[in-house]
């Protein structure tokens, strides 16, 4: 049991599956915690604190030390506390385990969210049928009264949102995910892992849980509402943040083809509940709003615009040109964005190094690619507009390239800062190395 001089706090939420596992790991072990309830989409400035990169529940607290990720909580622990172990000793069956827990999170919970919250019905099948294969397999997988045997283990916690949140969800959805007779194994673990005295003790009242996600699918009843509503009107909204590369793709996009907009500044780890409900998937920047219908992800919105408005095109007309174009910009995000995200935020030497490495690579492709002043010609092009992010290295307070590594790049680094479009479109520079900053900060401090 954690002593009188310890400090064992939990931040999560009552309706959090992740927060729950803690909770019945805690309980398990016999370890005493303050809990510290969150309120959904308006998280603490502790909670922040405590966890500035995902903002979100659950954060454990053991003295001065703070974790996030429920399944790295749960084996923290189970390593802190011995008594009543929840992984086993056996080095290999340990690993399994693992692999159970992460397929569990990766497959099922992910699959669970794109099957209730997508708009599309054929999506939604696809999504029930991708669940039922990932809960064929836990059905085969499971040998025992409880995947740890004839006591609970780190599988069953993990799982503790197949056993409770998902029987709760589909009535609600009325949607049919799992039931005894396509699962009689997972079905009947289900009733004794929630039947367990701790596991009982521990969960939300399933009252709790039905108000809770009746409001949620009636937010999204909302935004199928608002997609229909107002589609004679021309409002153009765009949802950002000025620190955002994406957003920043968007504006550009917009400004040379030309059309007006309104702009909603959102705050950084505090979004609206507007754009929530536009984007309840991803909730993320930016979302453009046209005619009432929301669009999300950068590069989709792209071709939306140059859709929707056919003036200064920034896609070729030719089916094999925008097929390279679409590819280029994909390559971009995958390979360059993702990789100098890695390179300002990593703080161990050897990993920032090996990240520089491969960004490297990846701009050495595009050095080879850029023929002419713009990867779009004469022109600014969607590959252009892409690769904003990488142009605003400098503005942003990094040195990805030189001219001397990548002297076609650097100087179209320059042509494109100062294309007056672009010029005008760009966050400022001491805004950007602020926030940059800040973030580096908070981030070496929850070390």
């Amino acid at each position: 049991m954690a002593s009188n001089k310890e400090e064992v706090r939990l931040f999560g939420m009552v309706q959090s599956p992740f927060a729950s596992r803690v909770e019945i790991a805690l309980k398990l072990k016999e370890v005493e915690y303050k809990y510290e309830e969150e309120k959904w989409g308006n998280f603490s400035d502790t909670l922040i604190k405590y966890n500035p990169v995902y903002k979100k529940v659950p954060v454990f607290v053991h003295n001065d030390k703070h974790l996030s990720e429920s399944l790295v909580i749960l084996e923290y622990i189970d390593e802190t506390w011995k008594q009543n172990p929840i992984l086993p000793s056996d080095p290999y069956k340990r690993a399994l385990a693992r692999l159970s827990s992460n397929f569990i999170d990766d497959k099922c919970f992910n699959g669970v969210r794109k099957a209730v919250f997508t708009l599309d019905e054929k999506e939604q099948e696809k999504s029930i049928e991708e669940i039922e294969v990932v809960l064929q397999f836990l059905e085969n997988e499971l040998k025992d009264k409880f995947f740890g045997g004839e006591k609970i283990g780190l599988v069953d916690i993990s799982a503790v949102f197949i056993a409770y949140w998902i029987p709760i969800i589909q009535e609600v959805k009325r949607i049919k995910l799992f039931n005894f007779e396509k699962f009689p194994k997972l079905y009947n673990w289900s009733q004794d892992f929630n039947n367990h005295p701790i596991v009982k003790e521990k969960l939300p009242t399933r009252e709790n849980l039905l108000a809770f996600y009746k409001v949620l699918f009636l937010q999204k009843k909302k935004i199928e509402a608002l997609i229909n509503m107002a589609s004679h009107q021309e409002e153009v909204k765009l949802f950002g943040l000025v620190e955002s590369p994406f957003v920043t793709r968007v504006k550009i996009a917009l400004k040379l083809k030309g059309v007006e907009y309104k702009y909603e500044q959102e705050k950084w780890g505090n979004l609206s509940d507007t754009l929530i409900q536009y984007n309840p998937v991803y909730k993320k920047v930016p979302v453009l709003v046209h005619k009432g219908k929301p669009i999300s992800e950068s590069l989709v919105i792209l071709e939306y615009i140059d859709e929707t408005w056919t003036q200064n095109p920034i896609l070729p007309s030719d089916p094999y040109k925008r097929a390279l174009a679409r590819f280029w910009s994909k390559f971009i995000d995958d390979k360059c964005f993702s990789v100098v995200r890695k390179v300002v935020f990593i703080i161990d030497e050897k990993e920032r190094e090996k990240s520089i490495e491969e960004m490297e690579v990846g701009l050495q492709f595009l050095e080879n690619e850029l023929k002419d002043k713009f990867f779009g010609g004469e022109e600014i092009d969607i590959v252009d507009i892409t690769a904003a992010g990488i142009a605003l290295h400098e503005v942003m307070g990094l040195n990805l390239f030189t001219s001397e590594k990548f002297p076609k790049l650097y100087k179209w680094c320059q042509d494109f800062n100062n294309h007056p479009i672009v010029k005008q479109k760009l966050p400022p520079k001491e805004r950007l190395l602020a926030f940059y900053k800040a973030r580096l900060e908070n981030l070496v401090a929850s070390k």
